[in-house]
């Protein structure tokens, strides 16, 4: 039987190298092509642990994925995606926003560009918050349909590449949980670079191969999924971002809060439906709860 999907090989993003002595296989492929459709590619589902065969740069500690799918198949599967987590928006809305406050005071808030932006919630924040015009980039068309009707008509349905937005454009642009999803993540960063007003700022979010459950959980780990190219720390991130020309500002932890049935939806912990129970019986399953869960920040500017 042939393939359902075609693949292409990746490599370090700093030694352009895979060889086993310096990038060691830390985990083996798991997933057959069947296994994968559009739900498995879906934003904060529970995971099913599928992951591609992946190593570990022992000089900068970067994890990746070695033969993953090629663009067309990522863009179809993305395109028919689902948007699986309208209950927890407003938590997310708080968290993201939070720690970039401070730093937009006394910087322009004319036009701003969210890369991933899903059903705009984050646009929301931006506009509600005095940008004047508000931008995003989404491949689910879901995603689009069931955004605000103030920030619809922004939303370009696909993916963020160069010549799509004006040079020096954008007085912020953000992008949160998807440069690690990119197959070519500094190429991205170099268009981003290149749509930033001078003195403008960049915010992305994403995951911390060094936080305590990456560690803890290891392959387990919700983190470790198919959905994932490249997975950074706070020591190689500032690193990649400086080869695209930015100036980096603070990179940094950033805590989330949650419910704890959220929280114990998304654990790779055994006994759930008997956590569920406790949880509902003792009044905590809506309590929130705020930690530092896996992922970090980095804010960049353009010098």
């Amino acid at each position: 039987m042939s393939a359902k999907f075609n693949y292409i090989t990746k490599e370090c993003l700093f030694c352009k190298e895979t060889d086993a002595a310096n990038h060691p296989v830390i985990y083996k492929k798991n997933f057959r092509d069947e296994d994968l459709d559009a739900q498995v590619f879906s934003a904060r589902r529970t995971t099913e642990h599928f992951h591609y065969e992946m190593m570990k740069c022992a000089k900068t500690g970067l994890i990746f994925s070695r033969q993953i799918l090629d663009d067309a198949s990522l863009n179809q599967l993305y395109k028919e995606s689902l948007v699986t987590f309208g209950e927890q928006t407003e938590f997310i809305k708080n968290d993201y926003w939070q720690p970039l406050r401070e730093h937009l005071e006394g910087r322009g808030k004319q036009k701003a560009l969210d890369i991933g932006c899903s059903n705009g919630f984050f646009l929301e924040v931006l506009k509600d918050n005095g940008f004047k015009e508000v931008y995003g980039c989404e491949p689910s068309t879901e995603a689009k349909d069931i955004a605000r009707a103030d920030v619809k008509d922004g939303i370009h349905t696909g993916f963020f590449g160069p010549g799509l937005y004006p040079e020096n454009y954008f007085d912020l642009i953000t992008c949160f949980q998807t440069l690690d999803h990119l197959s070519q993540p500094l190429e991205m960063l170099r268009n981003m670079y290149t749509n930033t007003k001078k003195g403008g700022l960049a915010y992305l979010i994403m995951h911390n191969t060094q936080a305590l459950q990456a560690k803890i959980f290891g392959e387990k780990s919700p983190i470790i999924d198919v959905e994932h190219i490249y997975l950074f720390n706070k020591e190689n991130l500032p690193m990649l971002c400086e080869k695209a020309g930015y100036k980096v500002v603070s990179c940094f932890d950033l805590k989330n809060g949650y419910p704890y049935s959220y929280w114990l939806r998304m654990a790779p912990i055994p006994l759930k439906s008997m956590w569920q129970s406790v949880f509902k019986a003792t009044g905590l399953a809506n309590k929130v709860l705020s930690i530092n869960a896996g992922n970090m920040a980095i804010i960049l500017e353009k010098l």
